[in-house]
């Protein structure tokens, strides 16, 4: 379910929301000054109202190849933020391109994770605001309480 537009929207959220791209890249874009708003190079930080015109000289999608990759992610390595000499995804899994994880694993955690260089994608999937359920499967070493069980709830 597409998400209501609330306006005046920031031109970069509006490019977000609209599926364009996402908000960092439609800074860039900006910038780069290939953004109109009613004829006239948008600033970052614009704000669009409803009526308002919106173009982008050159669509700059269609120049770069998007990947989606699913890599088993072993106990040990990281997904975001290492610490120290720990060893993140980065460090072990070489690709052509600049890819990053959708979502996270914890260090002991291994199982399927997404890499991809598709922001838009990331956001449709991690964003709260489009509910996706998710299961886990987790071991434990000991007796689970119905005590344990309701805390966790």
């Amino acid at each position: 379910m597409k998400k209501e537009i609330i306006y005046p929207i920031r031109i970069n959220k509006y490019l977000a929301y609209n599926n364009f791209c996402t908000r960092r890249e439609a800074d860039e874009i900006i910038k780069s000054g290939r953004v109109k708003v009613n004829g006239k190079v948008a600033a970052l930080g614009y704000k669009v109202l409803e009526k308002d015109e919106v173009a982008v000289e050159k669509d700059i999608r269609k120049n770069k190849k998007l990947v989606y990759l699913a890599y088993n992610k072993p106990r040990g390595i990281v997904t975001h933020s290492p610490q120290e000499v720990e060893k993140i995804i980065e460090d072990i899994f070489k690709f052509s391109q600049k890819v990053f994880p959708v979502g996270r694993l914890d260090k002991d955690s291994y199982g399927l994770i997404i890499l991809t260089n598709d922001g838009r994608v990331t956001d449709r999937l991690l964003n709260p605001d489009h509910y996706h359920e998710k299961e886990y499967i987790v071991k434990v070493d000991r007796a689970i309480s119905p005590g344990f069980i309701k805390n966790m709830a």
